[in-house]
């Protein structure tokens, strides 16, 4: 009926509500005062109106199918498009009907707020709170509540009062922000666009100037705020340039920029943005689709998402849920669903856990519209955001070999949890007659830690042992402590469970701290893959000695290196859990330096770990000898994409 807009200043909100409470009424009102509406249009619905001898409703602008206006019922999801005041908005009007679920809950997912329609004779019904209940689950933070109807009433001030403070209280019930409840008569176009006398007591804004100034404050909030996310929707190569196509999601994209890609950790700098065939534009902005060319070319596919290097989405392979069951066919246990957040989709288990925490994988069921709290495991990590829901890589859908099952959000709170232990008060640390300053001066030079993270074939040994060969006949205290050595020994006992994972950093970040201590420049080789790690060891070690070094290599090509065996016991069964394929590597984002040993040499890379030490005044050159290490060749062109 009404063209669609797709500039990104669009305020999007869904309309829900108990089935004849109103929303399609309050909908064609909207378009009919606000213009939108031809008057043939009018004029033939209502002739319509008059043939089937029923009242002239707004809602029949948009109950189009036979059966729904026989019905009286919503069932598809119709969006509204219009202006107000010189401000575009699109307005969802989600079916109602507890049959037609699955269609709120697709409109409901494209929305920033929603407006929940109660009719103020019938008041609170059970789908009214499953509609809050709903909202919440797709990441949707604010409502705004309308009773619709107060003309029935006699526009009786107290009852709407009574059930204003009893829907507020609902909507914080399920975690959401109640902006505002607003009286109206939708069949009568009264507090809509504008005040009515039959009104005199309400002393707020009629809805729409209210979304207006609703609008009008987040722009002045967001403007500039909001981190970058943009998601990639696949790569194109014409004339020997790759063209990476995506949509902003938030935030803002330009030339110049340096990039992060998430889940992979790539890294480029944004050369030109493209659009077609309008070409090239300084800037992109949250809700454009564009293709950007980068300075260095790099090989990613469809699914990463594109931040700046300083707010990077978070990356998991397992965290929990809240969804809502949207498919007849009832929730399996044992089957494989499809996870899809933004543009990337993987394989996934899905357990259903108890309030307490645990499991209840056996006897779960879900049935249609059934709300439950589930723990998802991925085949492969995925990036995604907890809290930022405006760029709406919080929210999920879960798919069957045929069809959409389930939608959700990404629960707040982080799956993973581990406590450092805490020493008995009884035991009293002990300070040494010799002084770390001593041994440093005894030495001759500083201590400090270098700390070597990337995947399984990344380099991370190979640069440990070149440094520390290099370091030893220049003279310097120097010290590997080496992840696979340490778990043949002090970390014999644990596994890799993200719990095992944190205390294995744990204890090499305090045995670090140890030789630090006595002077050593100690040179860490571990995976390390979770940030929050890394963050202890850093607290522990202290901001100027940890030296966080980014081994970046592309998965494919550690895979093609796998000099442990490791990737080629994943295909076999052998192994599970591998960083990278089925448990999750977060990549630092601002680390001290980032070699990509794919096109580094080992020479190269102890060359840019000298520089870095000698700025730091922790070597110094005049008195290094050659570097005895033995380059590794220079990368072929197929690892350097």
């Amino acid at each position: 009926m009404v063209e669609l807009y797709s500039e990104p200043d669009v305020k999007k909100i869904v309309v829900v509500g108990h089935v004849d409470h109103g929303k399609s009424t309050l909908l064609g009102r909207i378009l009919l005062d606000t213009g939108k509406i031809p008057a043939d249009k009018v004029e033939a619905v209502k002739k319509t109106c008059e043939e089937k001898h029923v009242p002239f409703e707004p809602a029949f602008f948009f109950d189009a199918l036979q059966e729904e206006q026989e019905q009286g019922i919503s069932i598809d999801t119709t969006r509204v498009n219009f202006e107000f005041d010189g401000h575009r908005f699109l307005l969802i009007d989600a079916p109602g009907h507890i049959e037609f679920l699955k269609n709120m809950t697709s409109g409901a997912s494209e929305a920033e707020q929603g407006i929940v329609v109660v009719d103020c004779v019938e008041g609170i019904r059970s789908q009214t709170g499953r509609h809050l209940k709903v909202l919440s689950i797709l990441g949707i933070r604010e409502v705004i509540i309308v009773v619709n109807k107060l003309d029935k009433i006699g526009y009786n001030e107290t009852t709407f009062t009574k059930l204003a403070a009893d829907l507020a209280d609902l909507a914080d019930a399920e975690g959401l922000r109640c902006l505002k409840v607003i009286p109206i008569s939708a069949l009568h176009g009264e507090n809509i666009t504008a005040t009515s006398e039959n009104f005199s007591w309400y002393n707020g804004l009629p809805l729409l100037p209210f979304i207006l100034k609703l609008k009008e404050d987040t722009l002045d909030f967001t403007t500039g705020s909001e981190p970058l996310r943009m998601v990639l929707q696949d790569v194109y190569k014409f004339n020997d340039m790759r063209y990476f196509a995506g949509r902003v999601m938030s935030g803002e994209i330009a030339p110049g920029m340096e990039i992060f890609f998430s889940p992979s950790g790539k890294v480029s700098t944004v050369a030109s943005i493209e659009t077609f065939p309008a070409g090239g534009k300084q800037k992109a902005f949250k809700g454009e689709s564009v293709s950007i060319c980068l300075t260095e070319q790099i090989f990613v596919e469809r699914g990463e998402v594109i931040s700046s290097t300083r707010e990077v989405p978070e990356v998991e392979t397992e965290f929990g849920s809240r969804i809502v069951w949207l498919s007849s066919e009832p929730f399996q246990p044992d089957n494989n669903y499809l996870l899809k957040i933004g543009t990337n989709e993987v394989n996934c288990e899905v357990t259903v856990v108890t309030p307490a925490g645990g499991s209840r994988h056996a006897s779960a069921v879900l049935n249609n519209g059934d709300i439950a709290d589930v723990k998802i495991k991925t085949e492969r990590p995925i990036a995604f955001d907890r809290s930022l829901s405006t760029a709406n890589l919080n929210k999920l859908v879960l798919c069957s070999k045929y069809d959409t099952v389930a939608a959700g959000v990404v629960n707040l709170k982080g799956e993973r949890k581990h406590d450092a232990p805490v020493a008995d008060p009884n035991v009293v640390f002990e300070e040494g007659y010799v002084q770390r300053g001593m041994r440093e001066e005894q030495n001759g030079h500083p201590g400090t830690v270098l700390w070597l993270t990337g995947l399984s074939g990344a380099g991370k040994s190979t640069l440990a042992k070149a440094l520390e060969r290099f370091l030893f006949n220049s003279g310097y205290k120097v010290v590997v402590l080496d992840g696979d050595n340490l778990r043949t020994g002090l970390c014999a006992d644990l596994g890799f469970s993200p719990e095992d994972r944190s205390e294995n950093i744990r204890r090499i970040s305090n045995l670090a701290k140890i030789f630090l201590d006595t002077g050593f420049i100690t040179v860490v080789a571990c995976i390390s893959p979770y940030e929050q790690d890394r963050e202890q060891a850093r607290k522990l070690i202290g901001d100027a000695d940890f030296n966080e070094i980014f081994m970046f290599c592309p998965l494919e090509v550690c895979k093609s290196r796998d000099p442990k065996g490791l990737y080629k016991k994943v295909v076999t069964g052998q192994v599970s859990n591998l960083t990278g394929l089925s448990s999750p590597y977060q990549p630092p984002v601002n680390p001290h330096l980032r070699l990509d040993s794919s096109r580094m040499t080992t020479r190269d890379e102890v060359s840019a770990v000298i520089d870095l030490l000698d700025q730091k005044g922790v070597v110094h050159k005049d008195r290094l000898t050659a570097p005895a290490v033995t380059p590794v060749p220079e990368a072929t062109p197929q690892a350097k994409l």
